[in-house]
């Protein structure tokens, strides 16, 4: 795998060997807007069991980078909310080639996840993936050839489930897919839930009161 270089490389990110073999597939884990100080052991159990990690930015903290570190290979950029120990130590950008698939990190493309501004970073940075944060919600977009991804987020969600993604590579081709890791956090989302699993009609309202939750 080759890396653009990056202005620093935190010390502390651990390198793991690789045992990918030709014909094999890598499996990436694709998370963003984790926002904690560090991650609960049931949640570290979800995300592991994958060759590489990569994150969009807003880790918060310098723990969250090191237990996604001790699952295993970790590449992140910083984001808005980011410590600025985490601002100080990673880029605002990065690029691999993972098996052939150039693949781009951002946090924020654009200011808004409909903007043409998203398909115009994967350009400026030529990728054929743009992996991107912000936004807490899943969002997937194609230009020509080039994808763009939002993995949403496991913690603080927006109008979707809890989420990451998943990315398979073999030989430069690659598959996506979103992986739901628990249930709506968003009140609202919790109001549609009960409607579809017991066909209350309590109004959204009185839900978001009762749980104390909002979008």
């Amino acid at each position: 795998m080759r890396q653009d270089k990056s202005p620093t490389t935190p010390a502390w990110r651990p390198e793991f060997p690789r045992s990918i073999q030709p014909g094999d597939y890598v499996k990436i884990l694709l998370i963003s807007d984790t926002h904690l100080d560090r991650i609960p052991e049931e949640l570290l159990e979800i995300l592991s069991g994958y060759d590489m990690i990569l994150h969009a930015g807003d880790l918060v903290s310098t723990e969250v980078l090191r237990d996604l570190g001790s699952l295993g290979e970790t590449h992140a950029v910083a984001g808005n909310s980011d410590h600025h120990d985490l601002k100080r130590a990673l880029p605002e950008r990065l690029k691999l080639d993972i098996e052939g698939l150039r693949v781009g990190i951002i946090h924020r493309p654009s200011h808004s996840p409909d903007s043409p501004g998203i398909a115009m970073m994967a350009r400026e940075m030529d990728v054929d993936l743009l992996l991107f944060g912000h936004f807490h919600k899943p969002i997937f977009q194609r230009d020509g050839s080039r994808m763009m991804l939002c993995p949403g987020s496991p913690t603080r969600p927006r109008l979707s489930p809890p989420s990451v993604a998943e990315l398979l590579v073999e030989g430069g081709r690659a598959s996506l897919r979103i992986v739901p890791v628990g249930r709506p956090m968003c009140g609202y989302l919790q109001f549609a839930e009960t409607l579809s699993l017991s066909g209350s009609q309590t109004p959204p309202e009185r839900v978001d009161k009762r749980e104390n939750n909002s979008v």
